[in-house]
């Protein structure tokens, strides 16, 4: 979740100008288009990072690229505007967004091998296997995290023109 503070004297004063309506319009524009920012940067990691992002999965028409998106913009009970850039599961094992958080965190927990199966003892240790953590949302929160900011206050500006234009 990220929380908008701002000291930009510019925005206030053209806030001023604008009713309660348009300044949520004006907010929400600037905050929507500030995440897409983020969200296709990770879609960059994911993509240099992961084989074949673009393909489809039958079963449930969707690809991983497909499945980071971003959520609806709304404004919390304590006043600030509220916008996700989201890797998250849908629980349909083998569905992109099942996927992607494993893909994200990896899939190792401790034990890399295992004695028995189903209780009963194995002649030959077998190998859980692992999946090493590929980061690929982190590093494009992380990339983006100072210019954000900026990023959003020049779109709400321009939302802000557009309103008050148009």
């Amino acid at each position: 979740m990220i929380r908008i503070t701002t000291d930009a004297k510019e925005v206030y004063e053209k806030f001023e100008q604008l009713n309660f309506t348009e300044m949520g319009k004006a907010l929400k524009s600037g905050l929507r288009k500030a995440l897409k920012v983020i969200q296709k940067d990770a879609k960059t990691n994911l993509k240099s990072a992961v084989n074949n992002t673009n393909k489809k999965n039958p079963k449930y028409n969707d690809t991983l690229q497909q499945d980071v998106r971003t959520s609806r913009i709304f404004v919390n009970q304590d006043g600030t505007v509220v916008g996700k850039v989201r890797v998250d599961s849908n629980n349909k094992s083998g569905s992109g967004s099942f996927r992607l958080p494993i893909l994200e965190s990896g899939s190792y927990k401790g034990e890399r091998f295992t004695k028995t199966y189903n209780g009963k003892a194995l002649k030959k240790e077998a190998s859980k296997g692992s999946l090493k953590p590929k980061k690929f949302f982190k590093q494009a929160m992380d990339s983006n995290e100072a210019s954000f900011q900026s990023n959003m206050i020049s779109e709400v500006n321009k939302a802000i023109d557009k309103i008050n234009n148009g």
